[in-house]
């Protein structure tokens, strides 16, 4: 059998392996390109000032401490201006190189208030990328600083102060000594205040309150006083960089983002608390920003201001309280003057003897009512269950509020309170609790010398109210022999244990005197008082007043002390007298002790007023001299002087002892004494003083020895009430109550002038008193004054005219010279005329006026009519 053969098929290939290799080929290739371009990085231009620190390959470009770039080369800039860096930024780094974009360079720094770029010290320097929002580009300007960028989550914040004082980016936030946060940048504003963009952690962001308050805690606050040094400060970061703190209230709503706060300088300028007032009669060394509140050794406040009372003397210090110790301050509270205390136990309170003054505050801290003013006290109130005492006493001696109440040396009671009555002091005191069955009936209060030294034929024995007396006199009581408590409130306090003791046979007590002296004289401490010679007491002490003059204190003996009157004067007895005359010489001395050591004598002088102040004069002369103290008003100081003469017709009655102005400065007030006996007519209604000075004319001279003396005050005496006060005028008044006052017109004043004289058939009966000018300027008016008794003269129809000068006229028979008067050829005048045609015109009334005329007619002078008063 034939095989039969079968044909086989097989399909042909669309692509010839051959065309693999290509096609790899070309995928290599394109892959090769997108990878050289990938990594060929993107070519930009930065401008920079300088190339300093600038290496070509090896400085790079960083963005947040990633790599994105590398400087390639370094030019020089176009017109030679600046450097052109080019630098080629990462292919993934595209999208930073927007038109806003910030690039500067980042070099090592180090100082006391910043330390920044310290990577460079290591890497080299480089340039640092901020990118922007703005389109891309690819030329750039670099920064010559680091821009201020706030970056990190967080609470963003803004402050304003008036300077950047020690802060720096950087610079701590802080929160109960914490840092929360810090300064991100800083710039001035426009209305020149410092802003600070602040970042407040996260964590930390719920403690900003909108009603917080930020201040500068840089640096550190030292407190140096007696009772040692105190140091404190945020923390030493912010005593070498700069920081801030703050607190918050706690019922204040959560601040948010971009909300804007006030930087204070300090804590006390934040016035974080509660604000006080506190009244006191002075300032008694408070100082502000430096006296604090204490309550048991913690300080609770501190004083901000301090300002004087407008309405009172008082002066008001405001106190701001920390509020956690705002609950004390209640109506139980007492603000007490803090004052040092020296005894042999020790010492407390030391510091209170120098620098600012510390208030102690007394509360109950129960809950009560707040208060938010209070008045200070130099003593604590006086504790429930104490006895009041009223003490009465001439002299307060080194007493002070807060002197003690010793009995046995034991402190029982204290001062609480000195006041004058009527030259006499009262003196409040409490004893406490425990001790107030010690005063009975008969107790006597005296007190005690911080050393005292008495001498007899028993012995010498002294008596120490110990170191503190020197600072506070103590007062001692002596409990007397009753042994039943009296409600007696009121007691003497006598000067020493001796008088004390001697008022159980109802001795007076020794009077104690305070007289002002202008010299000392040889008067000393133990100097005799003495009484027609007979000695009755002795100087004490003196010193020197605020005013410059001498306080001497006297000692007058108690069996003596009712030869002081109201009508008795001092003076000084020391050395000799000496008096020569033509009758002889006279030698006296009051006494030899007087002689060696000084003395003062006293007399009594029923006829003499009662002294303002008790003096002790010169001498005997001057003590006997009776004097009345005036006032004078003036408007005008110049000329015025202390001592200047008061004179009647030239004798003098007087002298001013004071000048002073008023509370105005518009006005000054001359207080002058007026002898006896002439006080009896010149302190009357009525009376007048002007100021006398050199008057210097062609017409006359007046006062010309004031050129060398001075001026003195002229006076007329009154005939009113008694009285004290008075103007001083700058010229005489006018006394002259009846005289006449006209006016005259003219067109002009010539040489006429305040003071010319006014004549009648050429004598003078008046002068002109004033001048002024017409409201319209067309007319000068002369005021007149007429004297009293020659004011009939002038009429209705009477003719005035101008006297001045010298009257010529020429005619063919020759020439006729007139002039009135000397005076008024020199200094001008105006006479006038009454015609004679009868019956006369009716008199001239007060402030009529009258045409002066330019010239004179010949007939006028012909008129001599007779005219009756």
């Amino acid at each position: 059998m034939n095989k039969i053969s079968t044909a086989e098929y097989k399909k042909e290939r669309i692509i010839s392996p051959i065309w693999l290799l290509p096609i790899l080929a070309v995928l290599l290739g394109g892959w090769l390109l997108f990878k050289a371009w990938s990594e060929a990085g993107i070519k930009i231009d930065i401008v920079f000032e300088s190339a300093q620190g600038i290496t070509t390959g090896q400085t790079q470009v960083f963005y947040q401490g990633l790599d994105i770039g590398v400087v390639k080369s370094v030019k020089l800039g176009p017109k030679l201006q600046g450097v052109v860096v080019k630098v080629e930024i990462k292919r993934e780094a595209e999208s930073l190189l927007t038109s806003d974009a910030q690039f500067w360079l980042v070099r090592p720094k180090a100082s006391i208030t910043e330390i920044s770029g310290l990577d460079a010290l290591v890497s080299g320097n480089y340039i640092e990328l901020n990118p922007g929002t703005g389109e891309l580009a690819d030329q750039f300007v670099a920064l010559n600083e680091p821009p201020n960028i706030v970056r990190g989550e967080g609470l963003n914040l803004k402050l304003s102060a008036a300077d950047l004082g020690s802060l720096n980016i950087g610079s701590g936030i802080y929160y109960k000594k914490i840092k929360v946060g810090d300064v991100q940048r800083f710039q001035l504003k426009n209305d020149l205040q410092v802003e600070f963009d602040i970042l407040i952690k996260p964590q930390f962001a719920h403690l900003v309150k909108t009603n917080s308050h930020f201040w500068n805690v840089s640096g550190f606050k030292a407190d140096i006083s007696l009772d040692g040094m105190q140091i404190s400060s945020e923390g030493l970061a912010s005593v070498i960089t700069g920081g801030i703190s703050f607190d918050s209230p706690p019922d204040s709503p959560v601040a948010v983002k971009g909300h804007q706060f006030k930087l204070f300088n300090n804590l006390q300028e934040a016035h974080r608390g509660k604000v006080i007032e506190i009244t006191m009669a002075k300032q008694y060394g408070l100082i502000a920003q430096r006296s604090k509140l204490l309550y048991r050794g913690a300080v609770v406040g501190f004083i901000t201001e301090i300002n004087t009372n407008s309405s009172q003397d008082d002066f008001v210090a405001k106190a701001l309280v920390e509020p956690k110790y705002e609950g004390l301050f209640n109506q139980s509270t007492q603000l007490v003057l803090i004052k040092p205390n020296i005894s042999l136990k020790g010492f407390k309170n030391i510091d209170a003897l120098i620098g600012a003054k510390q208030i102690e505050v007394y509360s109950d801290p129960s809950p009560q009512e707040l208060q938010n003013s209070f008045r200070l006290s130099q003593t604590v109130k006086p504790p429930l269950g104490s006895k009041s005492l009223r003490l009465l006493s001439d002299n307060v001696r080194d007493l002070n509020i807060g002197s003690p109440v010793i009995y046995q040396g034991l402190s029982i009671g204290q001062l609480s309170n000195i006041r004058l009555v009527k030259r006499h002091f009262e003196i409040d005191a409490f004893i406490e609790p425990d001790y107030v069955s010690l005063v009975s009936k008969n107790s006597r209060f005296y007190l005690q010398s911080p050393l005292a030294l008495r001498a007899d034929i028993n012995g010498i024995s002294v008596e120490s109210s110990g170191l503190s007396g020197f600072l506070n006199t103590p007062i001692v009581l002596m409990p007397g022999t009753s042994t039943t408590a009296s409600t007696q409130k009121q007691f003497t306090l006598y000067p020493n244990q001796q008088a004390a003791k001697l008022s159980k046979e109802k001795s007076q007590p020794a009077l104690k005197l305070r007289l002002m002296t202008e010299e000392l004289g040889s008067l000393g401490e133990g100097s005799p008082v003495l009484y027609h010679k007979l000695p009755i007491g002795k100087v004490s002490h003196y010193q020197l007043a605020a005013n410059g003059e001498l306080q001497i204190d006297l000692i007058i003996e108690g069996q003596y002390r009712h030869l002081i009157t109201n009508h008795s004067r001092f003076w000084h007895a020391s050395g000799i007298e000496i008096q020569a005359s033509l009758d002889g010489l006279s030698v006296n001395s009051e006494s030899l002790k007087s002689l060696m050591i000084g003395g003062i004598s006293v007399d009594q002088f029923e006829q003499l007023a009662k002294e303002t102040q008790r003096i002790v004069h010169k001498d005997k002369q001057s003590a006997i001299k009776r004097q009345l103290t005036i006032k004078l008003h003036s408007q005008d100081a110049q000329g015025l002087r202390r001592h200047m003469p008061i004179k009647y017709q030239g004798q003098q009655i007087g002298r001013i002892v004071d000048l002073s102005f008023d509370d105005s400065l518009s006005g000054l007030t001359a207080t002058a004494e007026l002898d006896y006996p002439y006080y009896r007519n010149f302190a009357r209604t009525g009376s007048l003083y002007w100021q006398e000075s050199a008057q210097l004319s062609l017409s006359s001279v007046k006062n010309l020895d004031t050129l060398v003396k001075g001026d003195f005050i002229s006076a007329l005496p009154g005939k009113g009430q008694p009285r004290l006060e008075f103007s001083l005028h700058k010229q005489q008044p006018n006394t002259d109550r009846k005289a006449l006052i006209v006016w005259l017109s003219a067109s002009h004043f010539g040489s006429l002038k305040v003071g010319s004289p006014v004549l009648y058939k050429q004598y003078q009966v008046g002068k002109v008193d004033a001048a002024k000018l017409s409201l319209d300027g067309s007319k000068i008016m002369a005021r007149l004054k007429i004297n009293s008794k020659y004011r009939h003269l002038v009429r209705a129809n009477s003719l005035f005219w101008n006297a001045s000068g010298i009257d010529v006229k020429l005619g063919l028979s020759g020439a006729d010279i007139r002039v009135d008067s000397m005076e008024t050829l020199l200094s001008g005048g105006i006479a006038f005329a009454t015609p004679d045609k009868l019956p006369l015109a009716k008199a001239a009334a007060n402030e009529d006026k009258f045409e002066l005329q330019s010239t004179y007619d010949e007939k006028w002078l012909q008129w001599s009519p007779s005219i009756q008063p």
